[in-house]
C-alpha cells in the first residue's frame, strides 16, 4: 500500500482530523495495519501421524500505527495541542480510509500518541497507535435488500388494462461481496403470525413467536454481542427477545450467494421484509 495513494480521516464526535496528500498533516510512511495482519490458527498434534489437526481459527484485534508530520513549523505548538485533545484515549473514534478512491471505515481506540519532534525548530512529527477490537473494515454505506411482498397494483393515473396487486416471491438472493460473513438487520413490517426469516443454504432461521398487527414493526439484529429482537408500535420499542423460538440462530450472510426467505403461519402477508447489512473486509 503506497502512502501517496492513502488518505485518512479520523472522526471523534464532531471533530475531524485528515492526513495524506493535499492535507496539512502528511504521512511520513505507509500506515501499518491497513492490510492483512497476523491471524491465529490453533492446532492439535496428531499422535503417531504426520501433521496437525486444525482446531480453530481466529482473527484478533487489529493494530494500526500512523506516523505523520505538520510541515508548518509556525503551527507546531497549536497543532500539537489539537492532536493531543483529539486522540483522547477515553473516547472511541472512527477511521475512514481512502485507498485509490475506495472508501472503508473502522472503529478504533487510542493506545498511544508520541511526539517524535527532536527540537522546536523542526516540523512537528507524531506517531499514533490505535487498536480496533472489531478487526474488520466495513463499507461506508449500508446495503439494503427488500423482499417484495406485493407486486403491481393500481397506480393513478392508470391505463387499461390494469393489473391487481399480487403476492410477490417470499425469497430473495442476497450477494455478500465482502471477505467474511456479515451480520444482518431485519425489518419485518406486520401483519404476521410467528414471523420467520430463514437462510435456505444452511437451514438456519430466526422465528419470533408473536402476532404482529399492521401497526407493528419487528427489528432483528444478528450482530455478535448485540443479538437483539424488538417490536415497535406507535413509535415505542419493546424488547421481544423472550419471544424467539429456542431453536433460532442469529445467522450471518455467507460470502457469495445467500437465499433468504420469510414465512408466516397464517394467510396474512406482511407489508414488507427488509434485509440490511454492511460488507466486511480483511483490509482497507
Amino acid at each position: 500500500m503506497d502512502k501517496y495513494k492513502v488518505k485518512l480521516q479520523f472522526k471523534n464526535g464532531n471533530q475531524t482530523v485528515e492526513m495524506g496528500k493535499g492535507f496539512d498533516l502528511r504521512l511520513l510512511e505507509k500506515p501499518t495495519g491497513l492490510d492483512g495482519f497476523e491471524y491465529e490458527v490453533k492446532t492439535n498434534e496428531r499422535n503417531h501421524y504426520d501433521g496437525d489437526d486444525v482446531e480453530s481459527k481466529r482473527i484478533g484485534k487489529r493494530p494500526i500505527a500512523v506516523t505523520f508530520e505538520c510541515p508548518n513549523v509556525e503551527k507546531s505548538s497549536e497543532t500539537r495541542d489539537q492532536l493531543l485533545r483529539f486522540f483522547n484515549p477515553k473516547q472511541t473514534g472512527t477511521l475512514l480510509v481512502d485507498y485509490c478512491g475506495v472508501l472503508k471505515t473502522i472503529d478504533y481506540e487510542v493506545e498511544s500518541l508520541k511526539d517524535n519532534q527532536n527540537n522546536l525548530y523542526e516540523p512537528l512529527k507524531m506517531h499514533v497507535e490505535l487498536v480496533c477490537p472489531e478487526p474488520f473494515f466495513k463499507t461506508i454505506t449500508e446495503s439494503n435488500t427488500e423482499i417484495s411482498t406485493w407486486i403491481g397494483g393500481l397506480k393513478f393515473p392508470f391505463k387499461l388494462p390494469f393489473h391487481l396487486k399480487r403476492r410477490g416471491e417470499p425469497r430473495v438472493n442476497i450477494i455478500n461481496s465482502g471477505h467474511v460473513e456479515t451480520p444482518v438487520q431485519i425489518i419485518f413490517k406486520g401483519p404476521a403470525y410467528n414471523p420467520t426469516v430463514r437462510l435456505l443454504q444452511t437451514g438456519e432461521y430466526i422465528r419470533v413467536k408473536r402476532e404482529l398487527t399492521s401497526d407493528d414493526t419487528l427489528y432483528i439484529d444478528t450482530t455478535f454481542g448485540v443479538n437483539s429482537v424488538e417490536i415497535e408500535r406507535d413509535g415505542v420499542r419493546e424488547n421481544a427477545f423472550s419471544a424467539i423460538d429456542w431453536r433460532s440462530d442469529f445467522f450471518q450472510l455467507r460470502v457469495g450467494d445467500n437465499l433468504v426467505e420469510y414465512t408466516t403461519e397464517n394467510q396474512l402477508v406482511p407489508q414488507s421484509v427488509e434485509i440490511r447489512f454492511r460488507e466486511r473486509y480483511l483490509g482497507a
